[in-house]
């Protein structure tokens, strides 16, 4: 309120955790019917061009031979194509509902947690970004996954409870898990070291200028094939300006 200086809102915990796992395993399961329906899509469609060959070679066949059932068969297959066109279209909406849901309530998550903790705007900001990575969920990159890569770079730095947590793992690519049990037991460890006075901070004892190493060796790779010429010719130059060199200091040594 306004003109009261020593107003305060606090929360006295615990976060409810299991209401908020329940959402995330809704969302999850609502992914992974995408992918199902995605899968049937392909399958049907396939079928559905196979049988459609095989009634045009019928059709042009100048000795015209039995259906066999053909043309039965292709109008099954539009309607079974038809319904998982439909069902997939259904569960996406419902999918973008789910998502807007969690996202509102990953928002009441951190500002409870904020206020249990009494976290300052900068650890409160961290949460967010770690939490709320994305604006849309895609098949590709779903917030399941980001959300996990970054808990896990979270408690491997600045929440880490010894100097062997902070060898750091580099995630090669994310791609959608099996089950959320990974992910809510990473969100389980992550509030109780806040609880337990853990604090987020982005300047950590961990080098951050550090390069990380690849396993393998790497070659800089250049943006276009114009600094790929621009670096060969600099290279060249370079060695010709060095035999140039030589060649002089030889002429003056005569």
């Amino acid at each position: 309120r306004q003109n009261c200086k020593d107003f305060v809102c606090t929360f006295s915990g615990p976060i409810p955790l299991q209401d908020y796992f329940d959402i995330i395993d809704h969302h999850f399961e609502l992914r992974l019917n995408a992918m199902k329906y995605e899968q049937l899509l392909a399958e049907r469609a396939i079928q559905f061009r196979a049988i459609e060959r095989s009634l045009l070679t019928r059709f042009k066949d100048k000795t015209p031979a039995p259906l066999q059932h053909l043309d039965t068969l292709l109008e099954g297959t539009y309607r079974q194509v038809i319904a998982l066109a439909d069902a997939a279209e259904e569960n996406q909406a419902i999918m973008f509902q789910a998502f807007t849901k969690l996202k509102s309530v990953t928002q009441l998550v951190i500002l409870l947690i904020s206020l249990w903790q009494k976290l300052s705007v900068d650890q409160v900001a961290i949460l967010e970004a770690t939490f709320l990575p994305l604006t849309q969920n895609t098949q590709e990159l779903g917030w399941e996954e980001s959300v996990d890569a970054s808990i896990s770079h979270l408690l491997k730095t600045c929440l880490s409870k010894s100097s062997k947590d902070h060898a750091l793992t580099l995630f090669n690519q994310l791609c959608i898990p099996k089950d959320t049990n990974r992910l809510k037991k990473h969100i389980t460890l992550l509030f109780d070291r806040l609880a337990k006075g853990g604090r987020m901070s982005l300047n950590t004892d961990l080098d951050c200028h550090q390069p990380m190493l690849l396993s393998g060796n790497c070659d800089t790779i250049p943006e276009s094939d114009f600094e790929e010429r621009a670096a060969t010719q600099n290279s060249t130059m370079f060695v010709n300006h060095r035999n140039v060199d030589k060649q002089d200091n030889k002429s003056e040594t005569k």
